[in-house]
């Protein structure tokens, strides 16, 4: 790792979603998400301090870690304002949403205020059912759930992606197909992570 002073490393979509699965994280999820909580990427020495070579090595050969020759500073903007930025390349038709897990949004583009609000209750009421079903003991892994209109099951037509970002329980609607294997993703999460929830009034 001579090349450590000067690589910097982020996570990439596979990561952000190992990371950002659980209400209660293991220490490997929380290494992850040392990635995504200050205000610029982290050189990897500046990680190394606090976390294990091992794991390095691990998130990297799991395709949850990037190496990058240069940093990259986080988002500034209140999340109404970023969203637009960012939901073209997550959503297929470019709408978008993000709610609570109460059932509130939070923010929203192309969707109307009505439907995002019925949207965003109805994340809650999936993400409470699958709880349940966890606790019921029905292992399930998935942290998107989607509803499609066509028999082929090729795109779907709502799909409602589920993390937890410091304690607290969101949820990603996205109407058309998911594009959630960008960089914008990323950034919409480190957007989350990091903005202390700057909302618009």
């Amino acid at each position: 790792m001579s090349t450590s002073h000067k690589t910097y490393i982020t996570l990439t979509p596979a990561g952000v979603f190992e990371a950002f699965s659980q209400s209660e994280p293991t220490d490997m999820q929380l290494a992850l998400q040392a990635l995504l909580s200050g205000r610029e990427t982290l050189l990897v020495a500046d990680w190394l301090e606090r976390y294990s070579e091992l794991w390095l090595e691990s998130f990297v050969e799991q395709g949850f870690i990037e190496k990058l020759s240069t940093f990259l500073p986080a988002p500034n903007l209140p999340l109404d304002q970023f969203l637009p930025y960012v939901v073209a390349s997550l959503s297929g038709k470019r709408r978008a949403a993000i709610a609570s897990d109460e059932g509130f949004c939070l923010a929203r583009i192309g969707y109307t205020q009505e439907e995002a609000d019925m949207l965003s209750v109805a994340a809650a009421d999936f993400s409470g059912f699958m709880i349940r079903q966890k606790q019921r003991g029905w292992a399930i892994e998935s942290q998107a759930i989607s509803f499609f209109q066509q028999v082929d099951l090729l795109i779907p037509e709502t799909s409602f992606v589920f993390l937890w970002i410091d304690g607290s329980g969101y949820a990603l609607i996205i109407d058309g197909e998911p594009l959630t294997n960008n960089r914008a993703f990323i950034e919409l999460i480190w957007a989350l992570k990091t903005s202390g929830l700057k909302f618009d009034s």
